[in-house]
């Protein structure tokens, strides 16, 4: 946590000094009017503005000096090694890895056959860390077993070891499964430094600018702070392991350190490609790990069942019997895995009876080693869920098979990689464009509820009532917040959820018109929400050539053009909607929002010059839509006296223009201001806390909104109706100077809302979960079947934030077709 806390504290007290000059300067301007002088208050201000603008440098040096010390590759690599121990500790804990004890793992130096490897030292168990430091020139160490020989078990060890007593600054050993690696995709360094990202978000921070403008996991890996462990080379697919090997050695040459585990036929075809030249690996010390011995088997299962002389133990007198000879059940339990899952599957839990447990002497009657292996892989999820007193499941041993295969299946599928399973990317299991339907629901119906509830609430509440509310015509704000946050399609989802909203709210009083008019405002407001989006989407929006104009988005305001003029029965509102139109489709940019890649821990405010002219050029160009239809009012509407979009006195047009483009700015500005941080580094990456973090997140993006919003859009509102004007957001708020208060707090919170929802991975999350539960038998609290699969009966490992299997084997087998659906 070193580097954290005092970054922590600094941001504390800025916020303490912020409120309290906010609070002694507001308390002294309202003590003002009441004194005698009321002048001499104002003036003994005055002075202050020196102290305060010291006060705030030195907050800023200080948060900047704090930000710099957090950023230390040193700091930085210290504060990853505790987060993997701490992360490799639960997962021992998780899967029992010494229970009764640890299990034996013994190796003797690998053959000569690889070439490039030398012999290494032989070992047993818990020497691997000496081993590794002491005996291994280069700290470059090649392990090589058959599969479920405990290749991953040893590594675990090794991590463990090396982060016990590694020193402060040293390179982190940190485990890397290769499984997920697409050799054809991406490159060995950027894909450590995406998997370091993903298991701690804290990584994605920009490194200090010395660093060339990487993040701090690629500082990390161009400092050689951390040590790969890279497991399961025999899991990539064979057509790619020659590649492999070859970016393996372009990215760890000799000099840097590095584990390696494979299957010895994998990286013996690894070494001789059909084609090209063949890569390797120098400078590598290699181990193979040997079988397990008959009495280290046989003293393993006799101690989980409860040790020699025990009545359990005497189930497992004919398997004992055979251990050490050529029978299939003997071949397969020289295999630390398979030993591990008839522990799991024969032996009794405290409290359970033998007359519960199946019997071991039904591994007799396989008839080959395979068939053994596939018995115990099946039988494991039954006994991982036996019921137990102790800790009662809400899930069933059949219900569990049947969601563990379906993950199992969708990761086999490259679902979420091969080998891992991540909350936030279960979007992937829905349909690309299924998110933006439901958000535009909610968007529009919370925006139609909001403004038409406002409306009553201030004509009720106000001493100079309104126009009378007309809940037919609301939600215009709700439709801006749905294209802000899921783009075209989103925002026109909101538009018909509105106009269903409206026309039912007007029930006998429903014409054609009012449907045109509803359709025509939401497909020209979609656009709006585009625009902001674009704009505030980064750098300077590019424009397209006219051949590679976006057509959806030009059709939408062609066609919101065209449903105003029998709305209106005249040309009102088609210029602007023509215009929108033309802006949205030049873009280069459609303001389409991109996946969040991970989690939000908290929103930072990011307030610029640049967003703010980009915001300020945004709303320019919308506000110029409402302003060209006031000036043309009288050539549109054909001479009627009726006022449509906007006045036709070019004052009042002016000002409504600069009132909807106020509203379109501050939209702009929160969108760009409101950025996602990573986690905290140092914190636990449990799948919990990071949903937990994710959802605190919307809020702060919908608070900081409400504030915002109010006090601008508030204040330009009423600047604008002292000075006048009684047009607001194009209604008559002939009342006090409430309106334009309520007028800035509806689109900044809608605005917040969708910039939330946008941002966070939490919402797809939950229309994933959602998703999955209707179309399979995945549970609905998925995160909770996850964690209790993990926690409580070791099916699954977690790594960082992800999830594994816990035996890629276990993996395969689930999703073996032959099993049925």
């Amino acid at each position: 946590m070193s580097g954290v806390a005092p970054r922590a504290r600094v941001r504390r007290a800025g916020i303490v000094y912020l409120t309290l000059l906010a609070a002694g300067t507001l308390g002294a301007l309202l003590v003002a009017p009441r004194v005698e002088d009321p002048a001499a208050v104002v003036a003994a201000l005055l002075p202050t503005g020196a102290g305060a603008y010291l006060a705030w440098s030195a907050y800023r040096a200080d948060r900047a000096e704090a930000a710099s010390a957090a950023t230390e590759p040193g700091v930085v690599a210290d504060r990853l090694a505790v987060a993997v121990r701490r992360q490799w500790e639960a997962e021992a804990r998780a899967r029992r890895l010494a229970d009764p004890y640890p299990l034996p793992v013994s190796w003797r130096g690998a053959d000569a056959d690889p070439v490039g490897v030398t012999e290494g030292p032989a070992g047993r168990d818990g020497e691997i860390g000496a081993v590794f430091a002491d005996r291994v020139p280069g700290r470059r160490l090649l392990v090589l077993g058959a599969p479920g020989s405990g290749k991953t078990l040893l590594l675990v060890r090794l991590l463990l070891a090396l982060i016990g007593e590694r020193a402060a600054g040293d390179p982190v050993p940190v485990l890397f499964p290769l499984a997920s690696w697409d050799p054809t995709g991406v490159d060995l360094r950027a894909w450590m430094e995406r998997k370091l990202v993903q298991d701690h978000a804290e990584l994605g921070a920009a490194a200090p600018g010395e660093y060339g403008g990487t993040t701090l996991a690629g500082m990390l890996l161009e400092r050689r702070l951390v040590l790969p462990v890279l497991d399961g080379f025999d899991e990539l697919p064979a057509a790619t392991s020659g590649l492999a090997l070859h970016l393996i050695a372009e990215a760890l040459p000799y000099g840097c350190g590095m584990v390696l585990s494979s299957r010895p036929a994998e990286y013996g075809a690894a070494l001789r490609p059909r084609t090209g030249v063949p890569a390797r690996l120098t400078g590598m010390a290699g181990i193979h790990l040997e079988p397990l011995g008959a009495d280290d088997v046989a003293d393993y299962l006799l101690g989980g069942a409860g040790g020699h002389g025990a009545p359990t133990t005497a189930r497992w007198g004919p398997v004992v019997a055979v251990l050490g000879t050529d029978a299939p059940v003997a071949r397969a339990l020289g295999s630390p895995l398979m030993v591990s899952l008839a522990r799991t599957v024969y032996n009794p839990r405290p409290g359970e009876t033998e007359g519960e447990l199946p019997d071991p002497a039904e591994l007799l009657r396989c008839r080959t080693r395979r068939a053994v292996e596939r018995h115990l892989l099946d039988a494991f999820v039954d006994a991982a869920y036996r019921p137990d007193p102790r800790r009662p499941c809400r899930w069933t041993a059949a219900q569990a098979r049947v969601a563990l295969r379906h993950l199992a299946r969708h990761m086999e599928r490259g679902f979420d990689g091969v080998v891992e399973l991540s909350w936030w990317k279960l979007r992937r299991a829905v349909p690309v464009a299924l998110p933006q339907v439901p958000a535009g629901v909610v968007l529009g119906i919370l925006g139609w509820l909001a403004e038409g509830t406002a409306m009553e609430l201030v004509q009720r509440f106000s001493p100079n009532p309104l126009f009378p509310p007309d809940w037919a015509e609301q939600g215009g704000f709700g439709v801006v917040a749905a294209a802000v946050c899921g783009g075209l399609v989103c925002g026109l989802v909101a538009t018909v959820s509105v106009a269903v909203l409206g026309m039912a709210a007007a029930g006998p009083e429903l014409t054609a018109e009012l449907v045109f008019n509803r359709l025509a405002d939401g497909g020209t407001l979609t656009l709006a929400g585009v625009i902001i989006s674009g704009f505030a989407s980064g750098g300077r929006p590019g424009i397209r050539r006219p051949s590679h104009w976006d057509g959806r988005a030009l059709l939408t305001g062609c066609a919101a053009a065209a449903c105003f003029v029998p709305a209106f029965g005249n040309g009102c509102g088609t210029v602007h909607a023509l215009l929108y139109g033309l802006i949205a489709a030049a873009m280069g940019r459609t303001g389409a929002p991109a996946e969040p890649a991970s989690p939000v821990a908290r929103v930072r405010r990011h307030w610029s010059f640049k967003g703010f002219l980009m915001a300020l050029l945004c709303g320019m160009l919308l506000g110029v839509g409402i302003l060209l239809e006031g000036l043309l009012a009288d050539v549109l509407s054909a001479g009627a006296r009726r006022e449509f979009i906007t006045s036709a006195d070019p004052l009042e047009a002016l000002w409504a223009a600069e009132q909807a483009g106020a509203v379109f700015v501050v939209s702009c500005l929160l969108v760009h201001g409101l950025r996602p941080v990573p986690v905290d580094l140092g914190a636990a990456p449990d799948g919990k806390a990071l949903l937990a973090n994710d959802r605190r997140a919307l809020g702060t993006c919908v608070l900081t909104a409400a504030v915002l919003g109010t006090v601008v859009i508030g204040v330009q509102g009423c600047v604008a109706k002292f000075s006048g004007s009684t047009r607001v957001w194009g209604g008559d708020a002939t009342g006090d100077y409430l309106w334009p208060y309520v007028v800035g707090l509806l689109p900044a919170l809608l605005t917040g809302l969708a910039i939330g929802i946008r941002q966070s991975a939490w919402s797809r999350y939950a229309l994933a979960r959602c998703y999955l539960a209707l179309r399979t038998e995945v549970p609905f609290d998925l995160m909770g079947f996850l964690a209790d699969a993990h926690e409580h009966h070791g099916v699954l490992r977690r790594v960082g934030a992800v999830y594994q299997f816990r035996h890629i084997e276990l993996q395969h087998r689930l999703a073996d077709p032959d099993l049925g659906s």
